[in-house]
């Protein structure tokens, strides 16, 4: 008799943890799906710079602000601004997007050039554009304190 609970405890045993097992590989596969259809569909986004300096609250039928800096020359500043226009409207996809604002934001701070920047995290539409946003505002500060210590 004791065999007998002995061998269904077992049995009960691996059938959780078979369960969990199931369980843990089912929730790894949809966050993977998850992340694919993420990154696919950031992918297909368009984005456009403009040189226009966009309010906190402020954007255009045709584009969404994301992030903006201005470059300061003596009293002039030109803005760039990264915005989510409409599929197939714009020039660039979100990687290149970033590079291109990463790229003048380092050129700018190697140069001297003083310049502010602004954020807008409540506007980002998906992950990818939110993990942008954060990667642009931390090389920003980096490139500003630079700027600052090199005067």
């Amino acid at each position: 008799m004791k065999g007998i609970f002995t061998l269904i405890g077992s049995a009960v045993l691996f059938l959780l943890f078979a369960a969990g097992i199931i369980a843990f590989q089912n929730s790894r596969m949809l966050a993977e799906r998850e992340n694919d259809a993420s990154r696919a569909y950031t992918g297909h986004l368009m984005y456009s710079v403009y040189h226009q300096d966009f309010a906190p609250n402020g954007e255009l039928p045709e584009a969404v602000p994301l992030f903006q800096f201005t470059l300061f020359d003596g009293m002039d500043g030109t803005t760039n601004a990264l915005c989510r226009v409409a599929a197939g409207r714009g020039e660039m996809v979100l990687s290149d997007a970033q590079n291109y604002m990463l790229s003048n934001l380092r050129q700018a701070a190697l140069q001297g050039v003083r310049f502010e920047y602004l954020s807008f995290p409540g506007k980002a539409a998906r992950r990818g554009e939110k993990e942008m946003i954060k990667a642009l505002e931390t090389v920003a500060k980096q490139e500003a304190e630079y700027a600052n210590h090199s005067e």
